[in-house]
């Protein structure tokens, strides 16, 4: 079974998520702001994908995307922006801070599951 982090500080939107990935056969680990992420990634080796929000509060998206892309035991895991801002300057920074792909809240639930299983085959094939 595969594990996925999703860190973001809305419940609903954790729900959500949680609800379709369960149903895509993922145990899900679950974090409501950067500094939780962090945390949870020392103390869960066996994180396969990450799933970021960017606006939280204590540590937001951009510097827990950038602390993990600079940490060797964890810059191999693939990172997903899940956010409600859809502007290129965000998009941009994400992608520049080392992440994977960029999903829009509300999700589209078919380019949501897509998202994730591109992200993870294109990772495997680097692995």
């Amino acid at each position: 079974m595969r594990h996925v982090l999703l860190c973001d500080d809305d419940l609903m939107n954790r729900k959500v998520a949680s609800k379709i990935l369960n149903k895509e056969g993922f145990n899900v680990i679950e974090a409501t702001n950067g500094q939780k992420a962090l945390d949870q990634l020392s103390h869960n080796s066996c994180v396969d994908l990450i799933l970021m929000d960017l606006m939280m509060p204590i540590l937001d998206g951009f510097e827990t995307i950038q602390q993990i892309k600079s940490d060797p035991a964890l810059s191999h895991i693939p990172v997903i922006i899940v956010s409600a801002l859809s502007d290129t300057d965000a998009l941009s920074r994400g992608l520049a801070l080392g992440a994977d792909a960029y999903i829009t809240k509300p999700y589209n639930i078919e380019a949501f599951r897509l998202s994730i299983a591109n992200t993870l085959e294109v990772g495997s094939s680097h692995v």
